[in-house]
C-alpha cells in the first residue's frame, strides 16, 4: 500500500512525523510520503522514523500558490530539504502565516470568542501554526460543534475572520522545489473547480513552467474524474501520483492509505517513485 500525500504536526496535522510512520508501519503501508504545508519540517524524523519501522519514506512538501477564486496546491517529492533557495522560500511563508495568525485572532476575539495566540501554538505542538489550531482552539472552547462549522462559518474564505495568506505563485512553488532536487505535482485537481477545457489549459500553463505530474488518485476524487485526470496525464506525458490527504484527527474521516475506504493506489501507475527510494 502507498499514500503520497500526508500532513504531520509540522503543519495541520495532528500526528507526529515518528508517530505517522508508525501508523504507517501498522496499517501496511510501504511507502509514504509526507507532504506538509509550506514546510519540511517534519521529514528528516520522519525519514529517520521510516528506517526504524521499516517503511519507505519520500521527501515532500505541498505549497499553496495564488489561484482564483477557488484554490491550488503544488506537490513536491524527493525534494533536498537543505537547499538554501527552497529552506529561504518556505521561510518566509511561515513568516507570512506568523503575520496572518495574529489579524485572524484578532477578527475572532471582535467577534466575542475568547482565544489567545499562546492557546493556538500550543495547540499546534509544531513547526506550523494556522487555521485548523484555531479551530481546534474553539471547538475545546465549546464555540464550535466541529473543526468544519468553524471554518464554514468564521475560519474559511470569506467567513469573518478570514484574512487571505500571502502565496507564491504556481511558477515560483514549481521552481523553487525542482531547484531542490524535486518532482512537481498538480495536487488534487478537483478542488480547481473548472470543466475538462478549463483544466486542460491550466495543466498547459504549468507544464510550461516545468510541472511534471498531476495526483490522479484522491480521496475525493470520483472514479469518472480519476479516469478523466489519468488520460489527461496520458495526454500531456505526466507523472501520477496519489494520496489520501491524511490529518489525523483534524480529518478523522479519512484513513491513511484508504481515504474514505475507496482509495486505491495502483503501484505500477506510480512507478517514479523507484527513483526516490534508498
Amino acid at each position: 500500500m502507498i499514500d503520497l500525500h500526508t500532513h504531520t504536526t509540522a503543519s495541520d496535522g495532528t500526528c507526529t512525523p515518528e508517530a505517522l510512520v508508525r501508523l504507517a508501519q501498522k496499517e501496511g503501508l510501504k511507502i509514504l510520503a509526507v507532504t506538509d504545508h509550506d514546510s519540511a519540517a517534519g521529514v528528516i524524523e520522519a525519514v529517520e522514523a521510516g528506517k526504524k519501522y521499516g517503511v519507505k519514506v519520500i521527501p515532500g512538501v505541498e505549497i499553496s500558490v495564488v489561484f482564483e477564486p477557488t484554490e491550488m496546491h503544488i506537490l513536491g517529492y524527493g525534494i533536498d530539504v537543505n537547499d538554501p533557495i527552497f529552506a529561504e522560500a518556505l521561510t518566509k511563508l511561515k513568516e507570512n502565516r506568523e503575520r496572518r495568525n495574529p489579524k485572524m485572532l484578532a477578527k475572532l476575539r471582535e467577534l466575542g470568542f475568547e482565544i489567545t495566540l499562546e492557546e493556538v501554538i500550543a495547540e499546534a505542538g509544531g513547526d506550523i501554526v494556522g487555521r485548523p489550531h484555531m479551530a481546534r482552539v474553539l471547538l475545546k472552547k465549546g464555540y464550535v460543534s466541529s473543526i468544519e462549522e468553524a471554518f464554514s462559518k468564521y475560519l474559511g474564505k470569506g467567513c469573518p475572520a478570514y484574512v487571505p495568506k500571502e502565496k507564491l505563485t504556481p511558477k515560483q512553488a514549481i521552481n523553487i522545489i525542482k531547484k531542490a532536487g524535486g518532482l512537481t505535482f498538480l495536487a488534487h485537481p478537483v478542488y480547481l473547480e473548472k470543466d475538462d477545457e478549463g483544466l486542460k489549459k491550466i495543466l498547459e500553463e504549468l507544464i510550461s513552467y516545468g510541472l511534471d505530474g498531476i495526483e490522479a488518485y484522491y480521496t475525493y476524487h470520483n472514479e469518472e474524474q480519476t479516469r478523466l485526470y489519468l488520460e489527461l496525464a496520458g495526454k500531456y506525458n505526466l507523472l501520477i501520483s496519489g494520496g489520501s490527504d491524511f490529518h489525523g484527527e483534524n480529518k478523522p474521516e479519512i484513513l491513511l492509505g484508504r481515504g474514505l475506504g475507496n482509495l486505491k493506489i495502483p503501484e505500477e501507475k506510480v512507478s517514479w517513485i523507484n527513483w526516490f527510494l534508498y
